[in-house]
Parts: structure tokens; C-alpha cells; sequence
């Protein structure tokens, strides 16, 4: 048979030829495995262990017949239960409930980016009150968040889940590249007169840097050496020196410092005053055009709006200052520069302020250390400045020559900081960490400067309603009747003869403060917006020293060398105030202590001199004037400093405020001339110290101004029997220094046009539909939220 004709027979047999090869290959099969050597190859590539009984059989769970019978009708009941009335009615509404508040949320959002910005303020605040959203709901909204809702969200006091976490969150950059970093960073800045200075007596060149790893993440513990951590630290009060140029702020967002900054904010993320001083840095660098979306990239928005609640005074004034910087959505937006902070509002308001309240602290003062309250035990004043609660040099604001004062604690530096990347900085202490589930960390312990501790009264815990209410209505009484006069317990050991001060009140409005737990470390933030909440109250700061062994503020900059004349000093602060619309057809009150009353006389007196309309408004707007122990005449330690000037070396401050120095004399000689021309509808009130002030250099006291140096021949003059130091800081608040203030205020507002009470209010449009029906649509969820969390009650009550 030849070879076509097998395959055409093969082909008239398809199945012969499968069964066929089947059978072939079968018989091959068992062939192989019959051989010996088949069987010793293959067992090489098979498991001879034979598999486990009990896992090659299936397992029964077999339940009694009552007990499935009992399953089985309580299946039925559940089945017959969701059946009736009451469920066909909430099982619908709770899934549109669950609807309608993520799908008002996502629509709000929308508007609040998109809209009009009349409507685009009502969506946020209506974004704010929205406390039912979930964590996911969050997450998910503050990703398609865009730059300018986060900022407004942040001024409105939002939940900080509207931002997203920082890059890499819990990771530490190493600190030896971070100083490599920095260094270039600070490099490209040359040839800069500061840069040159700085890198020749602190920042020498860094080593390479090799096979090091680049973050740490909580395994790994590095410990940061004093001389790294102190390096650091003298890096970021460099920058806010050097930042305070807008060009230079400009190039170092541009090279990316926002992200080393952030990376500082971690390493320090305990050390409240460095952080403080790192918050101004930004605050610097909000001053520059255009900047917001390269603060929200960087974390920082979410960053500055946990800083806004946190409980450090410093970090949320001068956090608020950065926000209100970046916020150009809000109506009554103005401009911080540097040295001017706003102390209330400290938020977005409805309204424009009716008065600005501006006050200057003397000679080593500081924000939260001249205004605060008054201490039980009497402070003491350092001529060196070695008392500082502030270490850091070039801290402009809270320098201070008292005692340290926080919590009764004296800080120790710290002689190296173990670095453990922390979930949540800026504001989270230990306990925070201890709660996440975090390694411990035994590093910076800064003390908080914290917000006034409100102590609330026990509730009656009385079951008779009567008895209850006439309980409460004996605790609301006042302790005395109007029949009752008391007196001021500081009232002023002598006044002039046209005073118009009250130095007693009647007795059902006299509150009893002298057990009061309250403390407040700046009365101006935290009592006068109780007083006058429409008001704006800045607090302004400038560096100062007694000597010049203590002027280390002059470090970084030959150029900080010559700010100390205060005519410098005065043209700075009248520049940067006038940037910040103080007096835009509002009247201005000022309150200098010391120093600082020297300063306001010669900025008054340049605002009448300027051919500039925004820096005349401030000197035509100001209606009072309140001067706590200001030498008008110069004092009398300066010209007793310089019989021993080769050891004290006394500032350039001190050497002008000489006891009638030709300066002091012809300022003082103008300034009275202006108060009879352009200042004369101004409220003057003019405070002496009566008793002297105990220096801790020497151990004695001193009369630090006399009462003829602090007395004016205009408006009102008090003589207190506190001292020098004690002149800004009332002990209460019915004290009669803080409502002799408040009279002066009160006095300054009343001058006000009524015309101007429509310009007030915020620029209102008509909003558009949406916006109407995403109003509707939140109030009525607002009030559904809690029938609905109460009908599952009724229905159980219904179903028993």
C-alpha cells in the first residue's frame, strides 16, 4: 500500500485514528512508569508525601433539627419586619439622607470655586458649618480643593480634615542633607551683603554627603547634635532677616524653600518658639504676589490652619497674619508686612472694622509680654537683657527684659534631640503621639504660651425646678446693690484738675476679681474684642536692647546697625502701618508704652509732614492717644549710664532717650504744636509710674521716668502707684487703668461720621438660584438631621 493510499483510508476513519492514538499513547504511559528508571525519574519532580486524611476529606458542621428550625424562623420574622409601614418609609430616607448631604457638600464646593465672589463667601461659610461628612468625605473634597477655597476655608476656621496631609507624612528628611540643602539654597543668594556675612561667621561649607539615607521613617532614631540643632535654628532666624526683602522672598519660593521650611517644621515640630520664628518667615513670604499656590502644594495651608487653633498665642497671631496675606478673596483684605500683626479679627468678618487700635511697646518689649496681665508677685527688669524669655536673636516680637514667665518653668537647652518622625506636627505634644501609637520623644519641651483659662462655674445640681431657679438667680446677682459705690483697687495717687476720670463704679455692676484663676498673656486680644468686637487691634514690634552687648540683633547684618536711631526706626513702622490701611476712613487710637510712646509722637508727626494721602489718613484719623510712661523729656538712666558706660556700653536707644536731650526736647516741642493744629480734636491721656522699678543687675530700684518726664500740659494725666513695668498691664479688667482705656476708646469711636455706616457692610449681590437652593437644601438637612436620627426609636417603640 503506498503512502496516499494510508491517507485516504486514514481519512475515511477520523475515530479509528483518534481511539488509535489514544491507545498508543496509553500504552507507552504505562510502559514508562512499569520501568524502573521511568519511576526513579519522575519521583524527583513529585511529592512522595502522601497528603494528610483530614484535609482530603470535607468537613460537615451538622446542626440539631431545633436549632436550624429556630434559625429559620427568626429569618422569617426579620423577612416580615422590613415589610412593613414604617420601614418602607425610613429605609428610603435614610439612603437619601446619605445622598443629599454628600451631594450638597460636593455642590457647595463647586460654587465655592466657580461662583461670583458674593456667592463663593456664602458657599464656604455653608462648607464650614457642615459637621456630619464623614473622614472619606473629606479626604476626598480636599483633594479637588484648589488653592484659593483651602485659604478661605483656613481663615474661616474649618475642619483641618479639608486639607490634605503634608508630603510625605511621618518621614524626617535627614538634617546632614537638609544643611547641604540649605546651604545651596542659600549660596545662590550671593553675592548679597547679608548672605556674604552670614556664611563667613555661621554656615561654613557642609561635607559630602554619602551613602546616607535620605528620610527617616519611624524605625529608624537619629540624634541631632547641638551644634546641627543650633545651626538650624540660626538658619531660620537668618531668613526671616533676610526675607523680609520681597525680591529675596521671591527667589528663595521660587528655589523651592517652602519644601526645606516645611522639613524645619518637622524637625522642630515640639520647639513652639522656633516654630514661631520659622511662622514669621512665612509670614515674609506671604507678602509677595502670587504665592498662594505654591503655599498650598507645599502643605503649608493645612499646616498654618492647624497653627490658627493650636493653644500657643505665637503661633496663632502670627499664623492668622500669613492667612490673612494670602486670602485676596476676602473684601476687607489688607496686607501685614513685617512688624505688624493683627490681634483681632483674626478670621474672616462680615463687616469692616469701625476703629483701629494700635499698640507699640517700649523698650524690650514684646507682643505677649508688654500687654500681658499683671503677675501676682512683682517682675524685675534686667539691664542686660539675660532675663529674655526669648533666646532667639533675631525674635523681633517677643523680645522682652522681664522675668520669664510661663507656667513657673525655667527652660533648659537641650544637649542633643533624638529626631522620630511624628504623624501629626506643629501643634501635637507627646500625649498626641502617645495616643497614635508613636515612639516617644525626648526632645524640645517648649513652653505655651497659652489663651486665657476661662473658668466656668459648677452647675446647680438641684431636682426641684423652683429651687433650682432661685439658686441661680442668687449666683447672677451681683454681690453688691446699686446703693454701694466701690473703688478702683489701683485708683491714681494724684491726677490733674481737668481729668474726666471715673474712679468708682456702683456697686451691682462691681465683679469681684481678686481669686479669679483667669490669665491672659495679651489682654488687648483677649479683652477688648469682648468690649469692642468691631474693632481692628494691631500690635506693633520693633528689636530693641539696652546694651550693646545685648543688641544681638545686629548679628546677621552689618546694616541692622544703624535701625536702633529712632528716627530710623519711626519711618519704618509709619511705612509698613501705612501699608496696612491703618485709618482708611476709621478713627485711629494708639497706646504706646515707654519707647514706644516716643515712637507713636514721631510717627504722628511725619504723617502730617507726608505728601502721600496713605500715610497723611493715619495722622488725620487718629481721635486718641494713651501714653504709659513715656519719657516726653528723656530719662534719667540713660544719663546715668554713661558715667559707667565702659561697663554697661549702653545702645543707641538708650543714648537718645537722655533726661532733656536737644532731640527729645524739640519732638516733644512739635508734638504739643500738633495738638493745638492738626491733632486737636485727638483724646489724650497720659500715665506715670509711682513707684520704682526693681533692677536685678544691681539689686535696687530706680524711678526709670519721672513724673515730670511723663507729664503733658493736654488732656488727662494720672500718676499710678504702679511701676514702670506694671503701666501696661492691668491686674483685671475692672481695674481702672483697662477702663480708663476703654473711656478713651469709647470717646474715639463716638467721633465717628454716621454717614459712613453703610460703607460697613460687605458689597451684597444678588445671588443666583443655586446658590439660594443650596441654602434651603443645608438649613432643612440641618434641621432634618436629628428626626431622622429619631425615627429608628419610634420605630422600635411602634414595632413593642
Amino acid at each position: 500500500m503506498s503512502l496516499e493510499d494510508l491517507k485516504t483510508t486514514l481519512r475515511r476513519y477520523p475515530k479509528l485514528v483518534g481511539l488509535g492514538g489514544v491507545g498508543i499513547l496509553t500504552t507507552a504511559g504505562f510502559l514508562l512508569y512499569g520501568s524502573p528508571q521511568a519511576r526513579h525519574f519522575f519521583g524527583q519532580y513529585v511529592d512522595k508525601k502522601a497528603p494528610e486524611s483530614d484535609k482530603r476529606r470535607a468537613e460537615y458542621i451538622y446542626i440539631k433539627y431545633h436549632i436550624y428550625r429556630e434559625s429559620m424562623r427568626k429569618m422569617q420574622q426579620k423577612q416580615e419586619d422590613e415589610k412593613k409601614w414604617i420601614s418602607v418609609i425610613i429605609n428610603p430616607l435614610g439612603k437619601w439622607w446619605k445622598t443629599a448631604k454628600h451631594s450638597v457638600a460636593w455642590r457647595l464646593l463647586n460654587i465655592a470655586q466657580t461662583g461670583s465672589q458674593p456667592e463663593r463667601l456664602k458657599a464656604v461659610q455653608q462648607l464650614v458649618c457642615m459637621d456630619h461628612l464623614k473622614d472619606w468625605d473629606f479626604r476626598h473634597l480636599a483633594q479637588i480643593c484648589d488653592a484659593r477655597t483651602a485659604v478661605s476655608l483656613a481663615r474661616c476656621g474649618a475642619d483641618t480634615r479639608w486639607f490634605m496631609p503634608v508630603h510625605r507624612r511621618g518621614c524626617i528628611k535627614n538634617p546632614k542633607m537638609l544643611l547641604s540643602e540649605l546651604h545651596g539654597m542659600l549660596a545662590r543668594l550671593r553675592p548679597m551683603g547679608c548672605v556674604q556675612h552670614f556664611f563667613s561667621k555661621y554656615f561654613p561649607d557642609q561635607d559630602p554627603i554619602e551613602d546616607i539615607h535620605e528620610y527617616l521613617n519611624q524605625e529608624q532614631t537619629i540624634v541631632l547634635a547641638t551644634a546641627d540643632t543650633d545651626l538650624l535654628k540660626e538658619i531660620i532666624s537668618f531668613l526671616h532677616h533676610i526675607t523680609k526683602d520681597p525680591d529675596v522672598s521671591a527667589k528663595i519660593i521660587k528655589d523651592g524653600g517652602l519644601v526645606h521650611l516645611m522639613e524645619l517644621r518637622k524637625i522642630f515640630c515640639d520647639d513652639n518658639e522656633t516654630l514661631s520664628t520659622l511662622c514669621k518667615v512665612l509670614a515674609n513670604m506671604s507678602v509677595v504676589p502670587d504665592v498662594v499656590e505654591h503655599f498650598f502644594t507645599s502643605g503649608w495651608v493645612g499646616t498654618l490652619a492647624e497653627w490658627q487653633q493650636c493653644a500657643d498665642l505665637r503661633l496663632q497671631v502670627v499664623s492668622a497674619k500669613t492667612m490673612a496675606n494670602l486670602d485676596h478673596d476676602d473684601p476687607n483684605q489688607c496686607t501685614y508686612p513685617p512688624n505688624v500683626y493683627p490681634l483681632h479679627p483674626r478670621v474672616r468678618t462680615r463687616r469692616k472694622p469701625k476703629a483701629d487700635i494700635v499698640f507699640v511697646h517700649g523698650l524690650l518689649g514684646g507682643v505677649f509680654i508688654t500687654w500681658r496681665q499683671r503677675d501676682r508677685k512683682p517682675t524685675e527688669l534686667g539691664l542686660y537683657g539675660k532675663n529674655a524669655f526669648y533666646t532667639s536673636e533675631s525674635d523681633d516680637v517677643f523680645l522682652v527684659g522681664e522675668q520669664k514667665r510661663v507656667n513657673g518653668t525655667k527652660q533648659k537647652k537641650a544637649q542633643g534631640m533624638p529626631l522620630v518622625p511624628t504623624q501629626n506636627a506643629g501643634d501635637n505634644n507627646q500625649e498626641q503621639n502617645k495616643a497614635n501609637g508613636q515612639p516617644k520623644v525626648e526632645g524640645f519641651k517648649d513652653p505655651v504660651l497659652k489663651a486665657i483659662k476661662k473658668v466656668e462655674e459648677d452647675p446647680v445640681m438641684i431636682s426641684d425646678a423652683a429651687t433650682k431657679e432661685f439658686v441661680e438667680t442668687l449666683r447672677n446677682q451681683p454681690e453688691l446693690d446699686s446703693d454701694w459705690e466701690v473703688v478702683h483697687p489701683d485708683i491714681p495717687l494724684d491726677a490733674n484738675m481737668n481729668c474726666e476720670g471715673k474712679f468708682s463704679m456702683s456697686g451691682n455692676e462691681w465683679r469681684n476679681q481678686e481669686n479669679n484663676e483667669e490669665y491672659t498673656n495679651c489682654w488687648p486680644m483677649e479683652w477688648l474684642p469682648d468690649d469692642y468686637p468691631d474693632s481692628r487691634i494691631i500690635g506693633i514690634d520693633y528689636t530693641s536692647a539696652v546694651t550693646e552687648w545685648s543688641a544681638n540683633f545686629t548679628k546677621y547684618c552689618p546694616c541692622e546697625k544703624g535701625q536702633g536711631h529712632i528716627d530710623v526706626r519711626a519711618s519704618t513702622l509709619l511705612e509698613r502701618i501705612a501699608v496696612s490701611d491703618v485709618g482708611n476712613e476709621r478713627p485711629i487710637v494708639w497706646i504706646g508704652h515707654s519707647m514706644g510712646g516716643l515712637l507713636t509722637k514721631l510717627m504722628l508727626l511725619k504723617s502730617i509732614d507726608s505728601h502721600e494721602p496713605k500715610v497723611q489718613q493715619i495722622a488725620k484719623n487718629t481721635k486718641g492717644i494713651v501714653f504709659l510712661g513715656t519719657p516726653h523729656r528723656g530719662s534719667s538712666i540713660a544719663k546715668w549710664q554713661q558715667h559707667i558706660q565702659m561697663i554697661l556700653s549702653p545702645s543707641i536707644e538708650v543714648k537718645e532717650m537722655e533726661e532733656n536731650a536737644p532731640k527729645l526736647l524739640e519732638m516733644h516741642r512739635r508734638f504739643m504744636g500738633c495738638l493745638n493744629t492738626a491733632l486737636r480734636h485727638c483724646k489724650v491721656m497720659s500715665v506715670a509710674e509711682g513707684s520704682p522699678t526693681m533692677l536685678t543687675t544691681f539689686k535696687f530700684p530706680l524711678r526709670i521716668v519721672t513724673e515730670e518726664s511723663s507729664r503733658i500740659n493736654f488732656g488727662d494725666f494720672y500718676l499710678l502707684k504702679d511701676d514702670h513695668l506694671s503701666l501696661s498691664k492691668p491686674i483685671y479688667r475692672q481695674s481702672f487703668l483697662y477702663q480708663r482705656l476703654l473711656h478713651v476708646i469709647r470717646e474715639a469711636v463716638k467721633e465717628r461720621q454716621p454717614d459712613t455706616k453703610d460703607q460697613n457692610e460687605m458689597p451684597q449681590t444678588s445671588p443666583n438660584q443655586e446658590v439660594i437652593l443650596m441654602n434651603i437644601v443645608a438649613a432643612l438637612l440641618k434641621g432634618a438631621k436629628g428626626l431622622f436620627e429619631y425615627l429608628p426609636r419610634v420605630a422600635v417603640r411602634f414595632n413593642t
